[in-house]
Formats: structure tokens, sequence, C-alpha cells
């Protein structure tokens, strides 16, 4: 390529500008803009457009700055004009007063100037040209997209998916298949037109019935037939036998046969797993471990593991199925939903346009366009995608047009978020001319050189021969250097870490664990020294070296987690950090902390979100203080008043005035006697201000407030809006940024600690990769036969953006570079590695002689220097603190065992009783009605599945609510057919709309609103002494039927181990309703199939049978107790209301209390004994 000279330039031609870093492109860009303008180009008319709205403002700044500094120079006659090409480009001129008044028009209109992101261009076209481009005259852009995502997913999963046969919902469960998992998969290709899907098609196959007809078969053979089987292939003697070794091969059928005798379940093979025991006994598998030459033993059972084998095949290709329909679905949903609303997203924009632009009659939107804007320039033009590149293509390429596109294919590395080199590629192909940018002004002539040796020492060095690497070089005058005593020190540096000194893996590297613990702390030691030393920083910008100071130093990163350890160990040295990290604030440990509190604030009865909220940063309560709340009581209960306060805040007065009421409380981090760094604190603030937008924009109350924030947690359900990370304070600090955060920026001195990380683990299925058989189109492989090719490719791809990921972070620095070396664990396939060690990086010393080959080579560009023990370890500044021997003390008095912290079901274990027949398997086939949930499956996972169910719900919220809350919960639980889900919905709505009392006071669950209820009370007191003899006292006192029913008698009968100490336990929930105070149980107990198994009488058994009225009146000691404490004038018989266990299974709106509702309120007597007892 040609090096470019911005003054003997065909303006009016297709441009391709290659800019290396450093070259000058901001500056090459406003040239051209002032050259445009001055032969009579509007400044309305030059579209400069880039892909932010930070760096379109950035642009529009310097370009004005440039046409009055220029306009200034040309004005005045006294200013020495040598140091500007462009000034003396002019004044070279004929007509320099013509130039003069088009500078100055265009300076006075440059308000006017068509400096934007190229997404504000589309928009602003299809709004102004809305008749051309066919498009809505009133578009309402929408930025977060997410839950439209979530509807058309969820809506997929209920009307393709959860309807399939049981066999096929395993398989999907196995493949961990969601509604989640499909979104995040589909969500960033789904706006991509021109997408490719490898395979094409696939038919869905209903196989099921064949697969269980199959291992019935295996079923009924391998019983009788294990024996014969084993004898085969153990004398087989063309089997491999340590394959097939005496040990494995009968513990293997034993598995398969205890896995296919299991009644009752569609059982599914892993058969992708080659680990999975059936597989040993396929064809496929019998046919690999032959010997040459041999033929594989023959038996029916090895047919039908392969027949398995085949089946699951069939598996994957209906899953693929799944996926294509998805997408369609998936783009189908979203054009109607956005049709019916009048919206539009970010990727519509372009979409939109390009799609306008390739109709028939789109010479009308074209010459519209072009009576607009008579030249453009794209800046970072290798972060383009097809989409956008075709559409300057169609409006600009013409003949007699300016089109520049600027940028640098080898810092192309923001593909996760849609740019697409090949796009960059393909331009560089057809466009006019070609040129690049070939001095570099930022970094010191050795550190351009030792940057050149790294890259110039292998062909096609970015893995693509259509990307060159061409060497830059720097200008006469160019200073910037490290110097030390006036010498200039080499500036790009290597900090070697020997393997000796560390823990190898198997394969001799030192493990990434090590690596995380060494790193850090070397980088900081490090960086102390040099600010410590006398070495000094000789900049153009000043006239004398000067001294090097925080502010001077950049540490880039790969990952937030690195960032976060450099930054720590930074801080322990006290030296000033600041991150300059990308990703959302939402990740941060200060959102889980605040989110633990808000749930503390919406629940201040509960203990458990107490403890949580004063565990957090804000309040930092160590383990030793939250032992001392639970020792004493009345504190605790001032921190609880002190929750409920805040609640009353958020409640009257808004969250804002809540929040900064609870951080300036004297116990919080802002009164308290610690303090948060800069980072927690902005972290803090940023959260309650993205809270409290949405609390204005969607009016939300605290409940719906946490459900919105509590999506805000997963990064597959949050909303898109502006959540990224911000600076704290960045004055005189060290910067710690990411590389691909870093793009654009320089600083004077930059640590690379690390290069050695190579790319992730290879994906193996839903590869994203460009095609070269089909014009290096955009293809996602979803498993198709190809897909090892298609692995390849994608491979291949990630190796050159991780070049160019090291190209962009060698080249931030304008002073010098460190980087941290060694043989770490994926060193030999980091980007650097494999330039560096094209032989490996199996010991140092082969390592240190290509070190030393390069340094020989680089003209004291570079400097080579190995770590020891010593400079990687400790600090020599810190004084070493002397830690004594620390012992186990004896213990000199004996630990009483009466004493401890125990439970209802502690105490209903110890019980020394006989075993109660339950009435779980009890079906006497009595006719009736049957109950919902009659082939739902039984045991512990269906209780925990609708307690879990009832404890997110809002029992107000109506049918969409259940739905929601029944769908969230499905997958988790594994019930994930259609039918258990319409099974749970429906049973759902039966129980909050059972009517729990007769008369007047009675009222449904659906009456109760969220602040009216507890979910998972947690409570805990003290008991002095807890024995049988005191609970019988109460019980003889209840007005329960406990003499006739024989109950009383069978707890006279028992005995348990009396202690003292604390009882605790969770009550499942506590309601509010007319003043009075409910205890709710929920029960998931099989008592029959039908209404009548579900009787009064039934239920009384039944909590006979399980000792639930032991338990319900333990609950109500810790309400009474805690109602005592918080309530003015409290009164038993005037504030609670009763006790309700509600049998799930066996309640009907048609039966109300009658059926599947126990109700209790014992009388005031028989609670104050049992609770005085135990004082």
């Amino acid at each position: 390529m040609k090096p470019l000279d911005p003054f003997d330039i065909d303006l009016e031609k297709t441009t391709l500008i290659e800019a290396s870093a450093g070259t000058g492109k901001t500056y090459t860009i406003t040239t051209l803009f002032c050259r445009l303008a001055a032969i009579g180009y509007p400044v309305e008319s030059i579209l400069v457009v880039t892909f932010t709205e930070a760096a379109a403002a950035e642009l529009k700044l310097r370009i004005r700055e440039r046409i009055s500094n220029t306009l200034k120079s040309l004005l005045d006659k006294s200013c020495n004009k040598e140091g500007d090409e462009l000034v003396l480009y002019f004044c070279r001129h004929k007509d320099l007063s013509l130039i003069c008044r088009r500078l100055k028009l265009a300076l006075t209109c440059f308000d006017q100037a068509s400096i934007m992101t190229i997404h504000s261009f589309c928009l602003k076209i299809l709004k102004e040209n809305a008749f051309e481009s066919r498009s809505l005259f009133d578009i309402e852009l929408v930025p977060d997209r997410s839950l439209f995502l979530r509807q058309v997913g969820f809506d997929f999963f209920m009307d393709r998916v959860n309807n399939q046969d049981p066999l096929f919902l395993s398989y999907l469960s196995q493949q961990q298949v969601t509604p989640e998992s499909f979104i995040a998969c589909f969500a960033k290709v789904a706006s991509r037109p021109d997408l490719a899907l490898k395979p094409g098609s696939a038919v869905f196959k209903n196989i099921f019935d064949e697969y269980r007809e199959t291992f019935k078969k295996i079923h009924e053979i391998l019983p009788g037939q294990k024996d014969e089987i084993i004898d085969l292939i153990q004398n087989h003697k063309g089997l491999d036998k340590r394959s097939y070794s005496k040990k494995n091969v009968p513990a293997w059928l034993e598995t398969i046969q205890v896995k296919i005798a299991r009644k009752g379940e569609d059982t599914f093979f892993k058969m992708a797993e080659k680990g999975d025991a059936i597989y040993k006994f396929t064809r496929t598998r019998l046919e690999l471990k032959t010997k040459p030459g041999q033929m594989p033993p023959e038996h029916e059972f090895f047919d039908l593991c392969e027949q398995l084998l085949l089946f699951y095949e069939m598996f994957e290709n209906n899953l693929i199925s799944l996926k294509i329909e998805f997408l369609t679905f998936l783009n189908k949903e979203l054009d109607k939903i956005k049709k019916a609303s009048g919206i539009c997203f970010f990727d519509d924009l372009v979409n939109d346009l390009a799609k306008a632009l390739k109709k028939q009659d789109a010479e009308y939107l074209q010459k519209a366009v072009r009576q607009s804007y008579k030249a453009c320039l794209i800046d970072e033009f290798q972060d383009t995608d097809p989409g956008q590149y075709e559409i300057f293509s169609k409006l600009f390429s013409s003949d007699g047009t300016a089109f520049f596109m600027i940028g640098d294919p080898k810092q192309a590395i923001y593909a996760f978020r849609g740019g697409d080199i090949f796009a960059y590629l393909k331009a560089a192909k057809e466009c006019d001319q070609r040129f690049t940018l070939e001095k570099n002004y930022r970094s010191a002539p050795l550190l351009v050189n030792g940057i050149n040796k790294i890259f110039s020492g292998r062909a096609n060095p970015f893995m693509y021969k259509t990307i060159e690497f061409s060497k830059v070089t720097t200008p006469g005058d160019a200073k910037n250097s490290l110097v030390d005593k006036n010498k200039s020190v080499p500036p790009l540096q290597f900090r070697f870490i020997k393997r000796d000194d560390h823990e190898l893996d198997r394969q001799g590297f030192i493990t990434k664990e090590t690596a995380a613990r060494i790193i850090p702390e070397l980088v900081s030691k490090d960086i102390l020294s040099l600010l410590k030393s006398d070495k000094m920083l000789a900049e153009k910008t000043f006239s004398e070296p000067r001294k090097i100071s925080p502010e001077d130093i950049a540490v880039l990163v790969r990952t937030n987690l690195q960032a976060e350890q450099v930054q720590r160990a930074l801080s322990f040295l006290n030296i000033p950090s600041y991150l300059s990290k990308s990703g959302s604030v939402f990740d941060s440990s200060q959102a889980v902390d605040l989110h633990d509190i808000l749930w503390a604030v919406y629940n201040p009865d509960d203990n458990g979100y107490i403890k949580a909220a004063l565990c957090t940063s804000v309040f930092s309560f160590s383990s030793d203080m939250i032992l001392g709340l639970d020792r004493d009581e009345k504190e605790f209960i001032k921190f609880k008043d002190r929750f409920r306060a805040y609640k009353e805040i958020w409640e009257n007065r808004g969250f804002v005035s809540m929040i900064m009421a609870l951080f300036h409380s004297d116990e919080a981090f802002l009164k308290g006697n610690f303090k948060l760094d800069e980072r927690a604190l902005t972290n803090f603030y940023h959260l309650v201000e993205l809270i409290s937008q949405a609390c204005l924009n969607q009016q939300l109350s605290s409940y719906y407030l946490l459900k919105w924030y509590g999506r805000q947690l997963s990064k597959d359900l949050r909303d898109e809006f502006e959540d990224e990370l911000r600076l704290e304070s960045d004055k005189k600090a060290v910067a710690i940024v990411t590389i691909h955060k870093s793009k654009g920026l320089e600083y004077p001195v930059v640590y690379l600690p690390y290069l050695w990380e190579g790319p992730g683990k290879p994906l193996q299925e839903n590869i994203l990769f460009h095609d070269a058989e089909n014009d290096l189109r955009l293809t996602l492989d979803l498993g198709s036969k190809d897909i090892a090719n298609s692995q390849n490719h994608f491979e291949k791809e990630e190796k050159a953006e991780q070049r160019r990921l090291l190209y962009v972070a060698l080249t931030r620095a304008s002073s010098m570079c460190r980087i941290i070396w060694g043989g770490f664990k994926t060193v030999e396939t980091s980007a650097l590695g494999s330039l560096l060690h094209p032989k490996g990086c199996k010991d140092d010393q082969s390592m240190i002689n290509d070190m030393e080959k390069l340094k020989c080579n680089a003209e004291k560009s570079i400097l080579f220097k190995a770590c020891n023990r010593e400079s990687s370890g400790k600090f020599k500044d810190r004084t070493d603190l002397k830690i004594p021997c620390l012992s186990v003390k004896e213990t000199s008095r004996q630990i009483k065992a009466s004493w401890k912290m125990s439970s209802f079901s502690a105490v209903a274990k110890s019980l020394d009783q006989e075993y109660f027949p339950g009435r779980d398997n009890m079906d006497d086939g009595r006719a009736g009605h049957p109950i919902t949930l009659a082939d739902f499956p039984k045991g512990a996972g269906s209780g925990d599945f609708f307690h879990s169910i009832f404890e997110i719900l809002d029992f107000t919220g109506g049918s969409g609510e259940i739905s929601s809350a029944v769908q969230s919960k499905s997958g988790m639980s594994g019930f994930l057919s259609l039918e258990l889900i319409q099974m749970a919905r429906t049973s759902v709505k039966e129980v909050l709309e059972t009517k729990l009392l007769n008369g007047r006071s009675g009222f449904c669950l659906k009456d109760i609103k969220p602040d009216q209820r507890f979910n998972e009370m947690e409570f805990t007191f003290p008991v002095r002494a807890f024995r049988m003899e005191s609970v019988k006292k109460a019980f003889e006192k209840s007005n329960q039927n406990f003499k006739t029913s024989g109950y009383l008698e069978k707890l006279s009968q028992l005995t348990a181990q009396s202690f003292k100490g604390y009882l605790k336990g969770f009550i499942d929930l506590v309601i509010l309703h007319n003043d009075k105070w409910y205890i709710v149980d929920y029960k998931s107990n099989y008592l029959g199939n039908t209404y009548e198994h579900y009787s009064p009488k039934a239920i009384f058994d039944a909590m006979s049978d399980h000792n639930y009225f032991l338990q319900y009146y333990l609950y109500l000691v810790a309400l009474h107790r805690y109602l005592g404490l918080r309530l003015k004038n409290y009164d038993y018989d005037k504030h609670f209301g009763g006790v309700f266990y509600l049998f799930i299974r066996g309640m009907h709106p048609e039966f109300g209390s009658k059926s599947g509702v126990f109700y209790d309120r014992p009388e005031k007597t028989a609670v104050t004994c049992l609770s005085d007892n135990f004082l």
C-alpha cells in the first residue's frame, strides 16, 4: 500500500486508509474534513460516522478545533506556519481568501455538522425519508429488548417444547435446554439477516416409542443373558482387554441393569458421553476396540445398544430442528411485536435501512440521501459489519463522491459485539484506492522497533494473508522514552518467572491458580519499585525529563477479576489505583450486597434477611457480632426496629430517601468506623441511581422493585441500559483497564501481566464462524455433520482475534511496556507465545533462548530479565510480621451436652415412637371427585416445588402471575412437561381461591397482598428447659379433641431428649388479615386420589401421624413471643387468628375448608403454658 499524502489525493473516490496504532487517525480525519470544507463542501453535507456517542462527541470537538486553529493561523500573518502542513498547503493555494471564507463559514455553521454514530445516521435517514424507505413515520427506538426476547422464548417453549414426549424432555433436561439457554444462544445472531445455518434444515422425528421398545427388549434379555455377554467379551481374542477388563465389564452391565430396572420413569442414557456404560456395548465402540483383521463379538444385546446410539443421534437431530424452528419463530414474533407497538431496536435501524436499499425503487432513497450528503468519512471502519458496509457502499461508492473508510484491521477486536473483520477485507478489495499511515507519533522509536520485530518475525502474523503487517516508523523529532541517568532504557521489557520456584501441573507448566496468586503481587511491587527509582520520563511535551507518577502507569488485564486482584495488591502497598473496566455494575459484589439489604428492609421481621444485610459491606458485621445478636434478643430487636423504620420511609417517602437514611445510619459505612474504597462507593451510588430511574419510569412498588432488581442480577434476564461500571476518581492513580477497553487510549508506562493466557475451551455446539466455502458468510453450526470443519474455522478466527488483541495491548504505551512472561498454563496457545516460541514452551531454557534471540535482533529495544523467587515473592521494604505458633486451647470445663440449638425436626427425630403409618401410600379406591394433582409425582421434590412457587408468588396477581411463577420453578425442579405444568397452575389457582374459613370471617389466600405476609419467617428463641412433660401439659389445655382422638395418649407415650439452649425454625407463611395474625403451613402429602381422601377426619389423622400438632404449637410459641415484643397492647385473643395447615393436593374452591384444610386456634392458656414452661 502507498503511504497517504492527504494533500495529494483524489478526494472524490472510494478510499480505504489503514491507520496503524499511534499513526494519527483522528488527525487525518480532521485534515480531510478541512480540505473538503475548503473546496466548498457545506459542513452539514460532510457525514462523519463512528461507533459510540463518546467517540462522536470527541470527533466533533477535534474537527471544530482543527478548523478554528487552521483559520486562525491563516488569518494571523505573524503566526509561524511552519509546524502545520495543512496551513502550509492552504498558503500555497492561489485563492487563499476563498479558502478562509469557506473555513469561516464552516466554523459558523458547525452546529449543523453531521457527525454522529452509525445507528443515529440510520435512524435519521429512516425518519426523514419514511416514504422512500417505507418505514414508519414515527419510530420509537427501544434500547432494551430483553423483555421481548424473554416473552418470545417462553412462548415458544409453552407452544412447542413443553408438550413434547417426556422422553425427549428428559433429553432436553440433560442438555440443559431452557428458554434462557435458547435466548442466550440466539439473541445476538437473530438480528443478522446475513446469517446462514448449518444444517440448513432438520426434520423432527417422532422415534420415542421405538426407543422405549428397544429399551424394553434390553430389559427383557439382559438379566438372563448377562453371564453369556460377559463370557463372550472376555473370551473374545480380538477385543482389547485393556478397554474391556474383567473388572469393568460386569460393573458396566450391573449399572445398566440397575438403570433399566427403574419403573415408572423414562430412563435416558447419555449416549453422547463415551463414559456411559451402555455406550461400551454398542457395535460402534466394539468395532473401534477390535484388533485389525478381527471381527467384533456379536450378540443381540450389542445390536440393541447400537440402536440406542442411533436413536440418540436422532434426539440430537430433533434438538437441531427445534433450534432452527426457534430462530424463525423468534424473528417472526419480534417482527409482530414491533409492528403492533410501533417500535424498533438498535439492530433494526441498520437492517431496515439495508433492506430498503435493496428494493427495486431504492434509487429514490439513494437520491434523497445523496442530496443531503456529498461526502462520507467512517471512523474505526474495522468494527463495521456487512450490513453497515452495504449501506454506506450503496450510498457513497458512486463516482464523484468523497467516501473515506479509515480503520485498522489489526485492531478489529470487537467481534463479540458485532464487528466483522471480513466486512473490512471485502471493502479493501472493492475500494478505488488504498493508503496507509506509516509514522507512529505516539511511541518511543525503540518501542516501535521492538513491536515491529515481534510481528515481522513470523509469516502471516495475523493469520490471514489479507491482513498485512507493515512496519511503521517514527518522525525525526520523536522523543518519548524512559531514561535512567540520561540514558535510554530498552522500552519493551520482559519479566520472566522461572518454573523452578512454583507449583507445576502434570505438563510442567505453572498453574493458573499459582499465577493468580503471584502475578498481582509481583506487578504491584514492580510498580512501587519503578515509582521509587531514578528512572524518568522524557516526553515531547516536556522540556526536561520528569519523575514517574502513578497516573503515568496502566495495567492492562483480560478480565474484571484480574483487575480486582491487581487493585487489591496495589492497595496493600498504598499505591492509588482505579478500575476502568467494562462490565455491568449489576455483576459487582455491591449489587449483591444491596440486594440483601433491600430484602431485609422489605422483610424487617425476618431474622435471616436482617443478618444477611448486616453481613454486607455496608454494615460489615463479623460472625462474632452476629452471634452476639443471637444471644441478645433486645439488641436484635433494635436492629429490626431500625429496618422497620426504613421500610416505613420507603413506603411513605420513596426509595431514595430510604436508602440515603440507611447509608447515613450510625452503623453504615458513611458514619461507621470503617470506609469503603472509591470503587465500592461509586458502584453503590450508581446502583441507587439506576434503581431510582426504574422506580420513576416503571412506577414500581417495593415488592415489584425487588422482582425487577432480582432480574438485573441475572446476565440473561437483565434490561439493556446504562449499567456499565463507572470510574471512581482517577486523579494521580494507576489505571487498571481491560485490553478491550484500552483501545484508542495511550499511557506512558504499560504493564501487561496476562499475555500468556490462551483462548478458552473450544465450543462443542452452536459454533459461529465465517464459511470460506460460502463467500465468508457468517454461519452458525448447530451440530451438522461437518461440525469438525466448522470448529477449525472458528478456532482460526479466535486465534486471529487474539493476535489482534495482542497488537492493541502492545501499542498502548508511549515510553515503556513491561510484560510478565514465563512457562504458565496456556502460554503455548497464547497469541504472544505462538509468535515468540514456535517450537513450544516445554522448558524455561528453550523459552529463554527464544527471548535472547529476539533481544539480539531488536537493537536495544528489548530488555529480558529473569525474576528469582525473592523478587516475585516478598517485598523487602515491608517489615516481616512475626507470627507466633498457634495451637488449639485445651478445654478446662466440661461442655454440657444438654445445651444446644434445636428445632422441631430434631425434636421429632429424637422422639422414641413406633412408626405410625402415614397416608402417603393410602389409596382405598373410594369413589369421588379426582383431585387435580392425582397424577402429579409424589415425594419431597414435589413439596419443594410447590413451596418455592408459593414463596415467590404474588397471591393477588391472577393467572398471569401464577403461570410465570410455575414456569420459572418448573425447569429448576425438573417438572418440564406441559401436562405437569398445567396441573401445577390449576392446583395453585385452586389453593389461592379456596376459602379457608366458613362464615363472614372467611378469606382466601388470593386476598392477601404482598405486604401482608412473611415468607419463610425464621425464628430463634431461648429455651430454659425443653421437656415432654411441659408439652403434654399444654396439649391438655387445648380445645382440640386430642383426648378422644388418642393423640394425647400417644403423646404421653413418647419420649424425647431434654435440652436447653435455643429453638429455631422457619414458618412457611405468616399472614395478617383484618388485624389478626395467622400461621400457614403448606403440605403436599399424598393421602389419596379423590377429595374424599382429604376430609377433616383424614387430615386430622395425617396431622397426628406426622406430629404436625407439636410442630405448630412450637410455631405458636415463637409467633406469640414475637407479637408480644412487636405489638403495643398485644393480646392473644384479640390479635391471633389461628393456624392453617393446607394439604394442597386436596384443596378446591368448590369444597372450601371441608377438604384439604386443617384449622386450629388453641386456647391462650395452652400457648402461654408452653411458652412459660420454656422460659
